[in-house]
Formats: C-alpha cells, sequence, structure tokens
C-alpha cells in the first residue's frame, strides 16, 4: 500500500513537470514569433502575441522591452515609454533598454525635470538594482550585522574590528531601506501620460480651469483616483486631475 501511493506521487508530480515544461514550450514559442513579426516589421501582430503572454500571467523584462520597441516603432511613445519603465524594473542595467528608453524620452514634445536634492540624486544610484535583488542585499547586510555583534561580544579579537565595521553596514543599510522604502512605495503610485496631450486641471470637472497641459510620454506620481479622474503630481511639483484614460499606470 505504501509503495502504492509512493507510485502515484511519483506520477502526479511527473505529470505535474510535464505539463510545466509543455507551458513553457508554448509560450516561448509565442515569444519568438513576436519577434518574429517584429522583424518583418508587423508591430500590431507582434505585439498581439506578447499581449497574449501578459494575459496568462507572464512578465518578463525582455517581454516588456520588446513591447516598448514595438509601440515605438508604432508612432505610440506614451506605449513605449510606459513599456519601457516596466522593463526597467525587472532588468534596470540592461544596456539596449537604457539606450531605447533615452532615446525614447528625447522626443517627448515638453518634458520638465524632475525636483531634485542631494540625497535624491544619492538614493537615484541604487535604482540600478532591482526591488528583489535589494531585498536581498539588506537582508544580507542585516545578517552580517547581527553576526558581528554577536561574535564581537563573545570573541575579544572581533570586537576591536566590529567597532570599526558596524557603523558603516549600519549606514548603508539605512541608506538601502530609504531607498527600497521609496521605491516600493512608488510601485503603484507612477504613471505615464499615453494620449497625445492631456489638459490637467484645477478640479476633477470637465469645465475646471485648465493648470497645465502634460504631453506624450511624460512620467508622472499618482496621488488620488476619483471615478474617471486622476489627481497626479508632474515631475516639477504641479498637481492638477486629468481623465484616467489618459494615463496607465506603470
Amino acid at each position: 500500500m505504501k509503495n502504492r501511493h509512493l507510485i502515484v506521487s511519483y506520477l502526479i508530480i511527473f505529470s505535474a513537470l510535464m505539463c510545466a515544461q509543455a507551458a513553457f514550450a508554448q509560450h516561448e514559442k509565442v515569444f519568438y514569433k513576436g519577434n518574429t513579426l517584429y522583424e518583418e516589421g508587423l508591430y500590431d501582430p507582434a505585439i498581439k502575441e506578447y499581449s497574449q503572454l501578459l494575459a496568462q500571467g507572464l512578465e518578463s523584462g525582455n517581454l516588456y522591452f520588446n513591447l516598448g520597441n514595438s509601440y515605438f516603432k508604432k508612432g505610440e511613445l506614451g506605449k513605449a515609454i510606459l513599456y519601457y519603465e516596466r522593463a526597467k524594473r525587472l532588468i534596470p542595467r540592461d544596456g539596449d533598454l537604457k539606450s531605447n528608453y533615452k532615446f525614447a524620452s528625447s522626443k517627448i514634445a515638453y518634458n520638465v525635470s524632475e525636483e531634485s536634492s542631494w540625497l535624491h540624486g544619492a538614493l537615484d544610484r541604487f535604482n540600478m538594482f532591482t526591488v528583489n535583488e535589494l531585498t536581498i542585499i539588506l537582508s544580507c547586510i542585516f545578517t552580517s550585522i547581527c553576526v558581528l555583534l554577536i561574535t564581537g561580544i563573545f570573541i575579544h579579537a572581533i570586537k576591536r574590528y566590529a567597532y570599526i565595521v558596524l557603523p558603516v553596514l549600519i549606514i548603508i543599510f539605512m541608506t538601502l531601506a530609504v531607498s527600497l522604502y521609496n521605491r516600493v512605495s512608488a510601485l503603484d503610485r507612477e504613471g505615464v501620460i499615453i494620449s497625445s496631450h492631456a489638459e490637467a486641471k484645477y478640479e476633477p470637472v470637465d469645465n475646471a480651469t485648465t493648470h497645465f497641459t502634460l504631453y506624450e510620454g511624460m512620467k508622472v506620481s499618482v496621488l488620488e483616483v476619483k471615478k474617471e479622474w486622476v489627481k497626479l503630481r508632474r515631475p516639477d511639483g504641479k498637481i492638477g486631475w486629468i481623465r484616467a484614460q489618459e494615463m496607465e499606470k506603470i
């Protein structure tokens, strides 16, 4: 009886692995089909293939990158930058992505520089890491701090070095923790203008006075959502309301 249960368990695991392998092969086939269509200049069909993978719950930096390229070739700058931004969250150090993102951003009709400070600039340096990578690095540093504290208590020879190393590790840990907090906080608060332009109003009503104009591809911060209206902040700090369909969250 015990052997029978063991055999059944093995069969279930084997079947699950075979199904997973078949699904992976199918997803890979769709991805490469999208790549082929893109190379042939058939951007709409390529987008359809890539979007099919997203609809199945799959996501990757390369998938978002290819979608961004397809939309850029179609002339849809907002959608291109949107998918480049999504790709940056997963493959932030990719050279091709950096180049394409920079080139696409230069095509924005009118862009504004972000209000910055020395602290903001320092934290931006950690954007080369993904959220998962930052979490792992923080865990390693925290473990190192704990080990140094414990060994420093019981081993006198290590205690002397702990006084030097611990402050450095704590400063690095706190800086990374702030960077991670900012990144996680922004995950659902960043968006990109996808319409050719959007008139930001003082109030969420059609006949309200226009405060400023946003252009396709601009990155914004989402502050509040009220039915079909979105309250957002422009990089230079200006705040206004636009129609929800004129923007898409990253």
